[in-house]
């Protein structure tokens, strides 16, 4: 009697069960059945097991060595995107036509601006993983962080240069990120576990202090510790006024109008959730006579409350920058 399996295929958001599959059946076989599923056609689908695109649609899941219980992972576009890709780049195309004329408006305004001081003091370099969903998501956060009031003003105040800033690939699955030869390039996590969306922007942000710490110390000593600490205070602390944040009412609860950003990556992409709180206090009357200095100081001193001695631990054993010498 030939050998029968359970496996599942995850598709985005959803969860795909294959139940008293023969172990002779191909990949191409569980194509056609994720088409029936799914819709997703199947030239578009490219699927994944152990962090490997399956291109062999003839190979069985035997010789892949494919177990009871074991997990795959289907990637591609349905037709409707396809089209509204299309559709995007006849806007781009449409673009194009005005393009000179606003590179030219840029270049008149450039030349009328004053040089930047800081411009040095920054990530010189972005780049992310084109072959996962969504790569122009994961852009977008890593410029939202390099133009992070509160990190740029840390670089510029610490006179702080990294050469890249790239994602890191979620098959290292055992790290947050690292820095390369303090400095020269910072990795980051930037997905969850399943890569069906992204890591909250504040635990993102809080690994980055943790590596641009090592642009100074290397081991996770007392001293790293001292210094990261006083970045997760100072990202908030020299940020404050910039942001324009307000009071929601008379306690020490702050809205941010940065926060509402996760908006603009669309409902198709999922974040971890989480409280992120800048810090909470009574609603008391004394409250309302607080000078801004000394909200900007609550405030900052509530962020390094939120940074606890379990993150800390965690971003350690997360961290891979001793794995990652100069190349």
């Amino acid at each position: 009697m030939t050998k029968q399996i359970n496996f599942k295929v995850t598709f985005k958001s959803e969860t795909i069960p294959f139940e008293q599959w023969d172990v002779n059946s191909t990949i191409g076989k569980i194509k056609e059945n994720l088409y029936d599923t799914t819709s997703l056609p199947i030239e578009s689908q490219k699927l994944l097991w152990k962090g490997r695109i399956l291109k062999d649609d003839t190979i069985s899941l035997n010789e892949l060595k494919i177990q009871d219980n074991s997990k795959l992972m289907l990637m591609g576009s349905l037709p409707t995107q396809v089209e509204q890709v299309n559709q995007l780049d006849q806007k781009i195309q449409e673009q194009r036509r005005i393009a000179p004329i606003i590179r030219q408006k840029k270049k008149q305004a450039a030349q009328r601006r004053r040089p930047d001081p800081n411009a040095d003091y920054t990530f010189h370099k972005i780049s992310v993983i084109p072959e996962f969903p969504n790569p122009d998501k994961a852009t977008q956060l890593l410029e939202r962080l390099r133009d992070d009031r509160g990190i740029r003003a840390i670089m510029a105040d610490r006179k702080w240069s990294v050469g890249e800033l790239i994602e890191l690939t979620p098959f290292e699955a055992t790290i947050l990120g690292y820095n390369r030869n303090a400095g020269q390039l910072i990795a980051l996590r930037l997905r969850t576990d399943d890569l069906s969306g992204f890591r909250h922007y504040d635990s993102v942000r809080k690994v980055l202090l943790h590596e641009l710490t090592h642009n100074v110390w290397g081991d996770h000593d007392d001293n790293f510790h001292a210094l990261n600490r006083q970045l997760n205070k100072d990202v908030v602390h020299l940020d404050w006024t910039a942001h324009g944040a307000k009071s929601l009412g008379q306690g020490e609860d702050y809205y941010n109008p940065e926060d509402d950003d996760d908006d603009e990556y669309g409902n198709d992409v999922l974040y971890e959730s989480g409280t992120y709180r800048l810090g909470a206090g009574s609603k008391s009357d004394s409250n309302q006579a607080l000078t801004p200095e000394q909200r900007r100081q609550r405030l900052a001193t509530a962020a390094l409350s939120r940074l606890t001695k379990k993150e800390e631990q965690e971003m350690d054993e997360g961290c891979g920058s001793s794995s990652h010498p100069v190349k």
